[in-house]
């Protein structure tokens, strides 16, 4: 009873903290608000004053409509905005403001420089030949009179009125970029910009002013805003992202792409944040799609992609940013962008050290020995990045460009591998693709080398030391078609090939691996009225491991009600296919008896035919989206997923005498004996899902953005495919929180000042995690409690030196709210840090 009275009293305690600092920041952003004026997002802004330009351009009134796109530069500059003040200057007859304009056009070398070069030709011309009439009617003499008087005449008629000069005609000044070049699009949910209004899925985007303003500098948590996304602080530098659920140590069942390329470590089947060779400040937006993406991105999309869009080389300005904070945390980046007529170049660098969150090995230890001597550090490492694009005219864009990360890195994984660091890893890519009007096509290779270790052992027991390589080349191939079939009817086809060769030796496999991996797929969207749309997708996957090929279709109906708003109805199916960790792992772990081992393993020694299955979803979705006003969007979505056969530790199976010619002889390099096989399985449980997404963000006045959205799962578990044995060693697993609430405040003021503000709510979760049961010499599940948690963040910051210079200070978990966000998690604290950021 004491102890349920202590909880009790904490939680209470945490409630009245976190509506105290509610409170206390929501007075202070009042007042700032109320003090100062301030700017909404930029893009909405931007997109507002771009609207009113272009109207008044319309109606005549040149100096206005001008002056508002002057502004909508400001906050988000386009080279179509100034395409259009240079073409308002031209009709209005002020043709050198025009050609001051279109030169600053050209300097952005757009597609179609050529024919604005001739423009500004055209317009230089006809300066020259109004300057020349202006000259020739100064300099004409004065016409001579009689020296006689002047005869009285009568008053004289009114002077005939100049005729104004002709406006240009289109063909001499271009015609007028009416598109809304500030609307929200994305890439990655048809491999083909697109709007969200179109998306046969749900996505989400996180803009670079959102990045900005949060003050995060750890990619993954960026995400932790969005509805529908589930966030895990494991350790100090990993942090697992999973979308609807089913998130776990070294998740592996959402795919995240860097500009379209996969980073996916198919060694270990998940994303290692740190390897990456980009910081937060060379990130442009970040699109989340939410739900399957088998059907165009393969196997590893199960429940979800995420694209991270880099700024493009030769667009933006140079920069160097740094920031210190608790615990040693260190931040620093420094980044140039350039252009060269049609070469554009990138490139990027950084460094990053992040501390654990908690300690798992104290000091004093006698009979503990460690794989690393610093228990402090989580993770530290340094990155380059270098990205060039040239035009080839008419033709498209070719661009090449590689990355490097090096450094060391914590990772908390699963089975035999449960705390593992590795003190030194190498990280590198290089890609080339070219994108035209009817084709697209992209190469990259991946490389990590590395060693790892246990974190941890007991003296007398292996720290299980590795090498391991992964070389991942991938080449994919895409043809794109829009045609017009007649009678308002219009079709986008994407049709598609790609290949992955997999090249994998590290210590803990039964040999190098290599795989060759085919797939094709189809997109398809037919536009068949105004308000209706039809989706299909098709990809058939060769998974050489599985020795067979794997389906994934998709198909989704969107109607729109109104241009600016979508109702839409999918159905989709996903698979995940089985890792190398979990198809080939030979590895024998050491047991608190002497010269005793237990084998985990993936080709069984006693079964080599064996195969893991790969994992299923089938999914279906009713969503709705509304852009309809300038002061807010809605999102919505319903979902049901049925997800079944799951990869986990299989059951311990103990060495008979029959099986020592196989599998029980000793092992010459460990000098142990087997009595034990372990490795994986296919979980006999199936899982239902039924969940929901709302979501909102508004623009109320002209200086908040806010946001807030709630994200529900409800969970049943199936288990009529179990057997009684089976039965009896699992339990019921909630694979995700019930509730997520998410709110925040962004600000932005004319003197400098920013801020914001976030909210996180996560509600109580039961987790199954697999353990040893020694006595029964058996792998069970066991339920893991983790408590609701809140996480409170915050960043203020202020700009000088006409917005070149900024300085800031940043919070995550103010409130200090200790908590672990998986059951063997480290026990997650609050952070501060001082931030400086200054671009030329």
């Amino acid at each position: 009873m004491m102890q349920v009275g202590a909880r009790a009293t904490a939680r209470e305690s945490r409630l009245r903290r976190t509506i105290g600092a509610l409170l206390v920041a929501s007075a202070a952003l009042f007042g700032v608000t109320h003090s100062t004026p301030a700017f909404a997002d930029a893009r909405t802004e931007a997109r507002t004053h771009f609207k009113k330009g272009m109207d008044a351009i319309s109606a005549g009134r040149y100096d206005d409509g001008i002056a508002e796109l002057q502004k909508a530069y400001e906050l988000l500059p386009h080279p179509n905005v100034l395409f259009n003040i240079g073409r308002a200057y031209a009709e209005s007859g002020e043709l050198e403001q025009a050609v001051v304009y279109y030169r600053k056009y050209l300097e952005g070398n757009p597609p179609d420089k050529d024919e604005i070069a001739q423009v500004v030709k055209n317009l230089e011309a006809r300066i020259k030949r109004q300057q020349l009439a202006r000259d020739a009617a100064l300099s004409a003499p004065p016409t001579p009179t009689p020296n006689t008087p002047a005869p009285v005449t009568p008053a004289p008629a009114p002077a005939p009125v100049t005729p104004a000069a002709p406006v240009p005609e289109t063909s001499d000044i271009g015609a007028a970029r009416t598109e809304d070049v500030f609307a929200e699009s994305i890439v990655t949910a048809s491999k083909g910009t697109q709007s969200p209004l179109d998306a046969a899925n749900s996505t989400s985007i996180i803009t670079e002013q959102d990045i900005r303003l949060s003050g995060i500098t750890k990619i993954p948590e960026l995400l932790r805003r969005l509805a529908g996304l589930d966030i895990m602080e494991v350790t100090g530098s990993q942090t697992e992202v999973s979308i609807r659920g089913f998130n776990q140590r070294l998740s592996n069942k959402t795919l995240v792409l860097v500009d379209g390329r996969s980073v996916y470590a198919d060694i270990l089947g998940a994303t290692v944040w740190q390897t990456l060779s980009i910081g937060v400040e060379d990130i442009q937006r970040i699109e989340v799609v939410r739900g399957p993406g088998s059907s165009l991105y393969g196997a590893d999309a199960f429940n979800g992609v995420v694209n991270i869009i880099t700024k493009k080389p030769g667009e933006g300005r140079n920069g160097v940013a740094g920031g210190y904070g608790s615990q040693a945390t260190t931040h620093g980046s420094l980044w140039a962008s350039g252009r060269d007529g049609d070469f554009g170049w990138r490139l990027a660098a950084g460094y990053d050290y992040l501390p654990r969150w908690s300690r798992e090995v104290p000091n004093g230890r006698a009979d503990i020995v460690t794989g690393v001597g610093d228990q402090v550090e989580s993770s530290r490492t340094i990155r380059l990045d270098a990205r060039g694009t040239r035009r080839l005219g008419n033709l498209g864009t070719f661009g090449i460009g590689g990355g490097l990360s090096q450094g060391s890195v914590e990772i908390l994984a699963i089975g035999p591998l449960n705390d593992v660091v590795l003190p030194t890893f190498t990280a590198t890519d290089v890609t080339s693709y070219f994108n035209g009007d009817n084709v697209d096509v992209r190469v990259f290779w991946n490389r990590l080398r590395g060693t790892s270790s246990l974190n941890y052992a007991y003296v007398g027991e292996s720290l299980s030391p590795s090498h391991v390589e992964q070389n991942i080349v991938d080449g994919e191939m895409v043809l794109k078609s829009k045609m017009a079939l007649g009678g308002g009817v219009k079709n986008d086809l994407r049709a598609g090939a790609a290949y992955r060769y997999k090249n994998v030796d590290w210590s803990y496999l039964d040999q190098r691996r290599i795989e060759h991996h085919y797939a094709l797929f189809l997109h398809d969207e037919l536009k068949i009225a105004e308000p209706l749309a039809l989706v299909a997708d098709y990809r058939i996957d060769w998974v050489p491991y599985l020795q067979r090929f794997q389906q994934s279709p998709r198909g989704a109906v969107l109607i729109h009600p109104s241009k600016q708003s979508t109702v839409r109805a999918s159905v989709a199916t996903a698979f995940r296919k089985p890792t190398f960790l979990e198809s080939y792992l030979q590895l024998p772990i050491q047991l608190p008896v002497t010269g005793a081992a237990h084998v985990s393993e993936g080709v069984r020694s006693e079964d080599p035919g064996f195969k893991l299955n790969a994992e299923r979803i089938l999914s279906a979705e009713l969503g709705y989206l509304n852009q309809e006003s300038e002061f807010f969007v809605v999102d919505t979505a319903v979902y049901y997923n049925r997800v079944s056969n799951l990869i986990q530790l299989a059951d311990n199976r103990p060495i008979t005498v029959g099986d020592i010619s196989s599998a029980g002889a000793q092992n010459p390099e460990t000098g142990l004996y087997p009595v034990a096989l372990g490795g994986w399985d296919n979980q006999c449980q199936a899982y239902n899902v039924y969940g929901g997404e709302a979501g909102v963000r508004t623009f109320p006045t002209e200086g908040l953005d806010v946001y807030a959205n709630y994200t529900l799962n409800l969970l049943q578990q199936d288990n009529s495919n179990c057997t009684a044995e089976q039965l009896s060693r699992i339990v019921d697993d909630q694979r995700t929180s019930k509730h997520k609430i998410n709110a925040g405040v962004q600000l932005r003021t004319k003197p400098g000042i920013d801020g914001s503000i976030d909210f996180h709510y996560v509600s109580s979760q039961v987790w199954a995690e697999q353990v040893t049961n020694f006595v029964r010499q058996q792998i069970e599940q066991q339920e893991f409690k983790l408590s609701d948690y809140t996480l409170f963040n915050a960043r203020i910051g202020y700009r000088f030196l006409k917005n070149q210079a900024d300085v800031s200070l940043s919070g995550f978990n103010l409130l200090d709210v200790r908590h672990r966000e998986h059951p063997f998690g480290q026990l997650v604290g609050r952070r501060v840090m001082g931030m400086f950021s200054y671009r030329f």
